[in-house]
């Protein structure tokens, strides 16, 4: 199924593994047609940020297995019981890594994705290097 998105002036998005970049001055249409990850600028997390805390660790890897398509991968195991440490050292998110792990269970990488983004927002923390956030 086509997903549309609009991207903002200056927005970046990553779909299927190109990193695109609206370099207008007015908001970008784009249809996606083919079955590719695509993710908005505000999701993605640089690599130096991965080790910023336990949960943007847990992100990180989310963002890896969506971006590349991690169904039924040897790694796919490894995020599944990475992310069930992470709920025994922090019972307070229990509810959240229980929902992102039934969220990846059924292939929905983006869906836990998004739960993962609200655990960091939550935290305080966000996907995005604050010295690289701009205001929009």
């Amino acid at each position: 199924m086509p997903l549309k998105i609009r991207v903002k002036p200056e927005d970046k998005i990553l779909a299927g593994g190109a990193v695109l970049k609206n370099v207008g001055k007015h908001p970008a249409d784009l249809l996606v047609l083919s079955d590719g990850p695509v993710l908005r600028e505000r999701y993605m997390m640089n690599r130096n940020r991965q080790g910023d805390s336990d949960m943007s660790n847990v992100y990180f890897l989310l963002q890896v297995i969506y971006l590349f398509k991690g169904k039924d991968k040897p790694m796919d195991n490894l995020v599944l019981e990475t992310i069930r440490n992470f709920a025994k050292l922090y019972p307070v998110y229990e509810s959240e890594t229980k929902t992102i792990i039934e969220l990846l269970e059924k292939k929905e990488t983006f869906k836990a994705l998004r739960v993962a983004r609200s655990m960091l927002s939550e935290n305080g923390e966000s996907p995005i290097d604050p010295a690289e956030a701009r205001s929009v």
